[in-house]
């Protein structure tokens, strides 16, 4: 394989057995493949991290990014980077392990999405889209939006929790802005329009006809003022 697959491969899924021999042929290769399974390594071990206090929740929270990382790797290991380092982890379920137990549910996952993919994706990739891509893709949920709203990062398809669903990485006012499009109604008790948050992300979510709209963005970014530009420039079909 060239250095680009092999780059691609040994990111997505370092257990690969093919990268053994692929790495023989190349020193760099041997280099990136001893690196990655290193980070690995450490993220299974900061997986396995005991949750002090507030069992219950914690619980629920680490199987959810355990579930997360193995759907993640079955359905999109093309798209998906090594996850975040052993620190950049303990951090992100220690945030986690703070959220009240009535935010669990599509905010949960969310945060989890974005996490898991921050450090190699949400806050790296910009593959510069246009909105003729957004639309291209929007177009499976009945919409279409009439004019840009910012910088396009990134567009696709992703797996939600099980359920296809649109994920894009927008320029907001402050810094990056993650949108979720899911096809898929909040479940009984959920509220129509939610706000959560953790130590390091401010997210919202809203039901709009059949699709629950979450936005993510640092902390400090106006939520708000993306979702009014999004309502303003995009239109459903009936």
């Amino acid at each position: 394989m060239n250095e680009l697959e092999f780059r691609r491969r040994a990111l997505s899924d370092p257990q690969d057995p093919a990268l053994k021999a692929a790495a023989q042929d190349s020193d760099a290769n041997a280099k990136l493949l001893q690196e990655v399974r290193q980070q690995d390594a450490k993220l299974l071990a900061a997986l396995k991290v005991a949750a002090p206090g507030n069992l219950a929740n914690r619980i629920l929270l680490n199987q959810s990014l355990k579930d997360f990382e193995q759907r993640q790797r079955r359905r999109w290991r093309w798209q998906l980077g090594i996850a975040a380092s052993f620190a950049f982890l303990a951090g992100a379920l220690l945030s986690f392990f703070a959220l009240d137990r009535s935010q669990l549910g599509f905010s949960q996952h969310a945060l989890a999405h974005v996490y898991h993919e921050y450090p190699t994706m949400t806050a790296a990739v910009d593959e510069k889209a246009t909105l003729a891509t957004f639309n291209s893709k929007l177009a499976a949920y009945g919409g279409q939006m009439d004019q840009q709203v910012g910088h396009i990062y990134f567009v696709n398809f992703c797996d939600f929790d099980g359920i296809k669903s649109l994920h894009a990485v927008l320029a907001g006012e402050k810094g990056r802005v993650t949108l979720f499009i899911v096809n898929a109604k909040a479940s009984k008790g959920e509220k129509e329009k939610a706000y959560f948050a953790d130590g390091k992300f401010d997210g919202m979510a809203e039901q709009w006809g059949q699709h629950q709209v979450i936005l993510i963005g640092e902390k400090g970014e106006p939520l708000q003022e993306m979702e009014n530009k999004l309502k303003a420039h995009l239109n459903w079909s009936a």
